[in-house]
């Protein structure tokens, strides 16, 4: 551990306890807190990677870890599922008729197994991503205390008339990783790690946190056009906070002062100074009433199979989605933008938070 990593324990290193003066100021501080150093020569190299992964919490890849052991990378659930649906929703051309529907739901109850598969070689671009998904001590101690990291435990929660409800303190990250062919000539301005003897680079990460009751949602990427080369292309990019300009296609920006300060205080590496906020979502419609958007290049659209998809894409809607009955039944998560509808007859709202669907045994629909 270099002085980078001893000096970790700045202000700047805890992450706040109430929402700042704007959401991107908000994003940050998220964002800093969980990237504070914790070892710059081994893993885990940051806070959120001393998280509990998703795999780890449920079940499926549930085997307890060494101490210093990694989580194994994964394959995307959502470009899994989404995989499947359009298979199983693709029409025949010779009869002109959609498939059973039903096989698109029968892809959701495989999610518990495709959280643990391999990474997804089959990606827009063709590279290869994996993903891991992380959840803080607060959030994790919410889904244990009750039960709910596995699907009896949520059926039960949900007949004693219990309503979803993490703590602001609660945090989730979800990280891409590229692969790349070594790590000799690694990109510029990224964050780039040898796991298992392979190098990836951190091409994305979702950030959600409860400071307010429909969470704050914010997706971060690194300015480097070989690791990102759709980074802003479809949504464009918007940061009044960190950012100049404020807003971009494409093209690099500028820290602010503010941003670069925090970054300093906090002792973080070098390369995190070249990671940008895409954006942030607070709610389902701006002030005009039209819907909000919000989409990474890397997680929503390189691994989950298409960029152009971004243009639909609505992290806060589609984890409105997030829904359980007393059967242990749930809906599927989409690509869905503007004002969520009312959860099925039956189903209760699980608070936004899609890793619930990995609690075993899986949904029998």
């Amino acid at each position: 551990m270099d002085a980078r990593a001893a000096e970790g324990a700045s202000p700047a290193c805890s992450p706040p306890t109430s929402v700042a003066s704007t959401p991107e100021q908000t994003a940050w501080q998220l964002f800093v807190a969980a990237t504070c150093p914790v070892n710059t020569v081994q893993y885990p190299y940051v806070t959120w990677q001393t998280w509990i992964e998703q795999n780890q919490l449920y079940g499926a890849g549930g085997a307890a870890l060494a101490a210093g052991e990694r989580p194994r990378f994964h394959m995307s659930p959502l470009a899994a599922l989404l995989r499947a649906q359009a298979d199983a929703m693709g029409k025949d051309k010779k009869k002109g008729k959609a498939k059973d529907a039903k096989d698109a739901a029968n892809a959701h109850a495989a999610l518990p197994d495709i959280a643990n598969q391999n990474c997804n070689s089959n990606t827009w671009s063709g590279r290869t991503i994996c993903e891991e998904a992380r959840l803080n001590p607060d959030a994790q101690q919410y889904i244990v205390a009750n039960g709910l990291n596995t699907r009896p435990g949520q059926v039960k929660f949900i007949e004693a008339g219990n309503v979803f409800k993490f703590p602001a303190p609660a945090v989730e990250i979800k990280a891409d990783w590229i692969q790349l062919g070594s790590c000799n000539n690694p990109p510029q301005g990224v964050h780039v790690e040898n796991v298992g003897g392979t190098c990836y680079a951190l091409g994305g990460i979702h950030l959600i946190s409860k400071l307010i009751d429909k969470w704050i949602w914010a997706t971060f990427e690194p300015q480097n056009t070989t690791t990102n080369p759709q980074r802003c292309k479809v949504l464009g990019c918007n940061d009044p906070w960190g950012s100049s300009p404020a807003t971009s296609q494409g093209a690099s920006t500028q820290q602010t002062a503010a941003l670069k300060a925090l970054m300093v205080q906090a002792n973080l590496a070098p390369e995190w100074f070249n990671y940008r906020l895409d954006g942030v979502q607070v709610d389902f419609l701006d002030a005009s009433g039209k819907p909000t958007r919000l989409g990474n290049s890397i997680i929503e659209g390189d691994n989950a199979g298409n960029p152009q998809a971004m243009a639909k894409s609505s992290c806060i809607t589609c984890h409105n989605l997030s829904s359980i009955n007393p059967a242990g039944n749930e809906q599927n998560p989409n690509f869905i933008i503007g004002a969520p509808q009312p959860p099925p007859s039956g189903y209760v709202l699980r608070d936004f938070v899609w890793s619930l669907t990995l609690a075993l045994p899986p949904p029998s629909n």
